[in-house]
């Protein structure tokens, strides 16, 4: 065969499911399992994926230059000038004292050949020149009478294994110059694949493979990484509509005999729980089957199905997510979570700043979402080739996939929430890791998750939840100075994150027939069905006729009482609070607009109270239902006419009260006051706005994150866009929560990280010994610390009661008995007694200090 110089393209083709099935970890052992035959699924945009990158065989000789028409020219090349030869690591030959290239080249030589007469005196031709793989293989395709070699390995997760290390070309410790096995591995394949006539594609288990990009690319071939993407909320359907037990029974009609092809909100609820990862459908399937079978649970409401499907464990041993994460790691995955909600888009190569994971040092984005777990699928976004139309019948030939500037494949993210349920249970004293759990249910949404103003308000309202989490009292957060509540307790551990309707100017009625939006006129009903509870809500649509985060919080009161904003500080009044049954709702729609460039007028405020307080005040008869508004406006630049009532840089506040108010919530000589009237700005009774001044915004969100913030305003998309200034954010955020999350030894990070300043919220690390006081954090009583160091609770005994303690102050322990801490929520009589004497113990060893 000539001799013609070129380059092939291998494909890194990296299965991401398992085939092989695995038992729940959280499943009942006692319930018996039922076997399931899963369906074939078309996974046609997987195959077109394949086969458009087979497409490079045009560029092989023989093809292009053939005189016939290339892609006629091709399959023919493929159908019947092509050796295919399927290895799987699993069953590689052990080392028996040759190198792993010689036994590979064996390997490929012997599938070759295995159907050939004379197959022995053939794999002797073939293997005389197995030292010179260009002679290898021209021998190779002279007994075949093929001219190309299509070569497919299996399982290359298995590389890292003491089986492999054996062969001395695979051990890096014997090769200082390839600083892990898969650069040694593809430096191997380098060696035939750089021949012209090879198409190579290498698949594994992406919780096996910890390859990276970097190590495909410092090869001499060039790789490109592809994925099976999980499944669309179609397919999905399909797969459980084909599945079966192994009697030949239909699933389906073993879950819902009155509805046999299944009702569409349940394959919605097993869709959002799995995102459509193929395993963790099927493995939510067989439990499913298990459990309503055992317990003769037929036809469920999708109410009590969706909490059957959300009790589903993982499977513990697929769960590529590593466990104990230190801060800077969980920093980093919480920034790809949200990436993931959000849906970022980055072209496969893309690099990012900060991403070294686990001493790992590669920054190539696919290798620390690798490390973490998570999936990802190529985007289409619905782009078609030539006139095809929306809603057109289409196959995937008319999908045109994203590619960025440089002709690179554009991906995004997914983690299946049924894996962050399981992850979360390490971390969920973390409120930005609670919060994103939170961001997972919220599967009502409408508008595109990756529109900017979504974007926008979603990384506002993860901020709000931790500075929220990390206070007594909302004044604490200068965004709510002056604010009716200003001396309110809101116990994020208690609340939700939730999405809500939005309200559209178009409707007539009261709402749409889908309730996807509400008209203005439906505040009552919205208030009704949706914020009865409080939490921090984000309308479904991303319109201008609401507010864009809505804040409930409620404070018990005694009967009878007239006083608006009492604090609750002190054990007496923890106690009034708990036990009392009526409460005050506080009702705070926040108007963001501090991503956005526009200068925020007179008219504006005026435009956004109309959209809020107007209608809010006039339909839910707030002083009736003892409820209090507010309207906030949050912007990074005024006007000249707005600014100038920014008195002293305190925030503008309007509200009904005079001017001598002896509030508790608005001590007069702190208020920058302004009449009800002011500038055509009317404010009805139990009504407040407070327009935030810059200083105080900047406080609120910290001066690194503001500077970051105001940096890329004007060139918002990008800052919304790219995963680096999310990961930035997400890091400053995360070192100032990190102190009241997690309490396992974050001071080793902070010894780490020098160049940050947690600041206020930094972990006094000054600890003596177990039998010191407690450590203080600035402000702030360490509940876990005191909870396992006196009271010898467990981690989880002591992870649950430090969120009842948490409103507690060091000076209340005196005043805490057993009867007030069932009060307060913690019912186990043994964990009471041990906290009761954990105080004795404590309050003797101060006064002993």
């Amino acid at each position: 065969m000539d001799d013609v110089s070129g380059t092939t393209e291998g494909r890194l083709g990296r299965r991401q499911e398992s085939e092989e099935s695995a038992s729940s970890s959280g499943a009942d052992v006692s319930v018996p399992r039922i076997s399931l035959i899963r369906p074939l699924v078309n996974r046609r945009a997987a195959v077109y994926q394949i086969i458009s990158n087979s497409q490079r065989i045009s560029e092989f000789p023989g093809i292009a230059d053939s005189g016939e028409s290339v892609g006629k020219r091709a399959v023919e090349a493929l159908l019947n000038e092509t050796i295919y030869v399927n290895i799987d690591l699993r069953s590689f030959p052990d080392f028996g004292g040759k190198d792993f290239k010689s036994t590979l080249i064996k390997k490929i030589s012997d599938k070759a050949v295995d159907s050939l007469s004379s197959e022995s005196e053939l794999l002797a031709k073939v293997l005389k020149n197995r030292k010179e793989p260009k002679e290898w293989l021209n021998s190779l395709f002279q007994v075949t009478n093929k001219r190309y070699l299509f070569l497919f390995i299996d399982e290359i997760g298995m590389l890292p294994s003491r089986k492999f290390y054996q062969f001395p070309d695979l051990d890096p410790q014997r090769n200082p110059h390839k600083p892990n096995v898969y650069r040694l591995f593809f430096e191997i394949l380098s060696s035939f694949l750089v021949l012209p006539y090879v198409i190579c594609y290498l698949a594994g288990r992406s919780d096996g493979i910890v390859t990276k990009q970097e190590d495909a690319i410092t090869s001499r071939v060039n790789l490109d990484f592809l994925c099976l993407d999980p499944f669309s909320e179609d397919a999905t359907k399909l797969f459980i509509q084909g599945m079966k037990i192994c009697t030949g029974e239909i699933v389906l009609q073993l879950l819902f005999p009155r509805h046999p092809e299944g009702p569409d909100w349940f394959f919605k609820q097993v869709y959002n729980y799995t995102g459509g990862v193929p395993i963790y459908v099927r493995h939510v399937i067989q439990v499913l089957v298990d459990t309503c079978v055992h317990n003769k649970l037929y036809n469920l409401s999708e109410r009590r199905m969706r909490r059957l499907v959300e009790t589903v464990a993982p499977m513990s041993d697929i769960i590529a997510t590593p466990e104990d994460m230190e801060p800077k790691v969980l920093s980093m995955f919480c920034t790809l979570l949200l990436s993931s909600i959000l849906e970022y888009r980055f072209a496969i190569t893309e690099t990012i700043y900060g991403g070294s994971v686990n001493e790992d040092e590669s920054k190539y984005v696919l290798d620390i979402v690798n490390n973490f777990g998570f999936y990802y699928k190529y985007c289409s976004d619905g782009i078609l080739s030539g006139d095809k139309r929306k809603g057109e019948e289409i196959d995937e030939g008319d999908i045109v996939y994203e590619i960025d500037e440089a002709n690179v494949p554009m991906v995004k993210l997914v983690y299946p929430k049924i894996v962050l349920k399981a992850v979360k249970e390490n971390y969920k004293q973390y409120p930005l890791l609670r919060y994103i759990y939170y961001l997972f249910s919220l599967h009502a949404l409408v508008e595109a998750s990756s529109s900017l103003r979504f974007r926008s308000k979603v990384i506002f309202a993860s901020i709000l939840y931790v500075r929220c989490s990390l206070s007594r009292q909302l004044g604490e957060l200068s965004l709510f100075h002056q604010s009716f509540v200003e001396n309110i307790v809101f116990n994020t551990d208690m609340c939700c994150v939730r999405s809500v309707p939005s309200f559209s100017s178009e409707l007539t009625t009261k709402y749409s027939a889908d309730e996807q939006s509400y008209s203005l006129n439906a505040w009552k009903d919205l208030y009704d069905k949706y914020l009865s509870e409080d939490g921090i809500f984000l309308p479904n649509k991303d319109n201008s006729c609401g507010p864009d985060i809505l804040v409930r919080v409620s404070v018990p009161i005694d009967d009878g009482s007239s006083s608006s904003d009492e604090g609750y500080s002190s054990l007496t009044e923890m106690f009034v609070e708990t036990s009392s049954k009526k409460r005050r709702v506080y009702l705070i729609g926040i108007a963001l607009k501090c991503y956005h460039c526009s200068t925020v007028s007179l008219a504006m405020i005026k435009n956004e109270v109309d959209k809020f307080l107007v209608p809010v005040s006039s339909q839910l008869e707030l002083e009736k239902n003892d409820i209090w508004a507010i309207q906030l406006v949050v912007s990074t630049s005024y006007n000249n006419e707005v600014s100038s009532h920014f008195v002293d840089k305190l925030n503008w506040v309007i509200d009904t009260r005079k001017k001598d108010s002896s509030s508790s919530s608005t001590p007069s000589h702190d208020m920058n006051y302004s009449n009800s009237d002011q500038g055509g700005l009317r404010i009805g009774r139990n009504c407040q706005l407070v327009v935030c001044s810059l200083d105080n915004l900047e406080k609120f969100l910290g001066k690194e994150i503001y500077d970051q913030i105001q940096k890329v305003c004007s060139e918002r998309e990008n800052f919304l866009t790219k995963v680096t200034p999310l990961s930035r954010l997400i890091g400053t955020l995360f070192e100032h929560g990190w102190a009241r999350g997690r309490s396992a030894k974050p001071e080793a990070y902070l010894e780490k990280s020098t160049e940050k300043n947690i600041g206020a919220n930094r972990v006094d690390s000054t600890v003596k010994s177990s039998s010191s006081v407690v450590p203080v954090r600035q402000g702030q009583f360490d509940w876990m610390e005191f909870l396992k160091t006196y009271c010898n609770l467990t981690e989880s005994e002591a992870r649950e009661s430090s969120y009842r303690l948490s409103r507690l102050r060091e000076q209340d322990l005196e005043g805490l008995d057993s009867y007030l801490l069932e009060v307060l929520g913690i019912k186990d009589r043994q964990v009471r007694i041990k906290i009761v004497a954990g105080v004795e113990k404590y309050i003797e060893s101060k006064t002993n200090a």
